[in-house]
């Protein structure tokens, strides 16, 4: 396949280099190799990167006869039109300071549990100045594949992808309570999606949510409904940021940042599911783990499996989170599940603003439909045309009146209309 801009530097010389360094091995001589693109099906329009799978045909000492080698090379763009946005954003030096330092960590202190726990793809090689590529070992060699985005996760898909989560958050409070981490590398996770630098590039969840309510006769509302729906786009945002710098007791993770089915690779042993590893790590923010919950609730598990199974789904993720907490003597007070699920109740605005302007766009397969959930690497001011937007929510419109009559069961489409009257209220008593 011809090179592009961004792998021209793949050569014989540059592969031979990789395995000589990488794999201890000697007198490396390349037969044949081929770069083909990696990402061909995984819906992510804003391109965070070039990914590219590399196939390698050679000999060494070690290898007399023909050894063939995979790996997956993620290159900052060079051309097009992400080049601006990368070069204004640190997005890809988080990325590999995320593999070369902070995953190694959590994965050392795990081990000491009697376990070694994988939690990402194995990093193979970095470029260090420019921090322009990362090459990560071929999951799919050992079997890990992305399940369809359109269908959803099982509840056994789920289950494991949140048992796993639990150890990465673990892991990252333990590292945030004692600095594990050198040169204060946590500092640079401080702003997710949400931040109040990045309103101007998050024009697409308040305009979602206008669309919505736009529709809403179409979609068979009633008039209670609707009116609570009109008075959430202009506080979408405000309630988003808030979630994202909640304190929540004073527990805080390292969250993924886009933790959803496509960034989950899930390995079977024959029908059995065996494991789970995350890749993309571009997003991660420190903060409450109700970033990764909601967003992954929302976007990941099958409806029915939501429908049915969310509160056990829940409940796996804080078992999970306590033992290891425990057992890695996590020095502070662990939040108890009841803390939990006030803390998802108190942000239920997250809920509502991810089941309908995030949900409905992660489960269509098509590559043009990812919000902007990484902001630095979004145009200001641009949004999906408004027949698209149409087009998918009206695809999706039993599920979202569906969440919607659950959310307003309990309360969560309130918070539009109670700050409206407690404004009232101030008004009228102002004198």
């Amino acid at each position: 396949m011809p090179k592009t801009q961004e792998t021209k530097f793949i050569n014989s010389l540059f592969l031979t280099n990789l395995i000589q360094s990488q794999y201890n091995e000697t007198e490396v001589k390349i037969k044949v190799y081929d770069v083909e693109p990696a990402t061909a099906d995984i819906n992510d329009p804003y391109a965070r990167s070039s990914m590219n799978r590399i196939l390698v045909k050679y000999t060494s000492k070690e290898n007399p006869s023909d050894a063939a080698i995979t790996f997956v090379a993620k290159i900052k763009p060079s051309e097009g039109q992400l080049v601006q946005q990368f070069q204004k954003t640190d997005v890809f030096d988080k990325e590999i300071l995320v593999y070369k330092s902070i995953l190694p960590t959590m994965v050392n202190m795990i081990a000491k549990l009697g376990s070694v726990i994988e939690l990402a793809p194995h990093l193979i090689y970095s470029s260090e100045v420019p921090s322009d590529l990362l090459v990560l070992e071929d999951l799919t060699v050992r079997g890990y594949s992305v399940e369809n985005q359109a269908l959803g996760l099982t509840l056994d898909q789920s289950r494991m992808a949140l048992e796993k989560l639990a150890f990465f958050h673990a892991a990252s409070a333990i590292m945030l309570t004692e600095n594990t981490v050198p040169n204060g590398a946590f500092a640079k996770f401080t702003r997710g999606t949400f931040h109040k630098e990045h309103q101007d590039r998050l024009r697409h969840f308040p305009d979602v949510m206008a669309t919505v309510c736009e529709l809403a006769p179409e979609f068979g509302f009633n008039t209670e409904l609707t009116e609570k729906l009109r008075q959430l786009p202009p506080k979408t945002l405000q309630k988003a940021i808030e979630a994202y710098e909640s304190d929540f007791r004073g527990f805080k993770v390292l969250n993924h940042g886009d933790f959803w089915t496509n960034n989950i690779l899930f390995r079977y042993q024959g029908n059995e599911l065996v494991d789970a590893l995350f890749v993309d790590f571009q997003n991660c923010v420190v903060g409450s783990p109700i970033i990764d919950l909601v967003y992954f609730l929302a976007s990941s598990p099958a409806y029915d499996v939501l429908q049915k199974h969310r509160d056990e789904l829940v409940f796996v993720y804080h078992e999970t989170l306590t033992l290891l907490l425990q057992k890695l003597g996590y020095s502070k007070p662990i939040p108890k599940l009841m803390d939990l699920q006030v803390e998802l109740l108190k942000h239920g605005s997250l809920q509502v603003i991810y089941a309908l302007t995030v949900s409905p766009f992660l489960r269509t397969k098509d590559a043009q439909n990812t919000p902007p959930m990484q902001p630095t690497l979004h145009s200001p001011n641009q949004k999906l045309p408004g027949n698209d937007v149409k087009q998918i929510l009206r695809a999706h419109a039993p599920s979202i009146a569906a969440q919607l009559r659950a959310f307003q069961m309990v309360g969560l489409l309130d918070w539009g209309a109670t700050e409206s009257k407690i404004k009232g209220l101030m008004s009228r008593f102002q004198h």
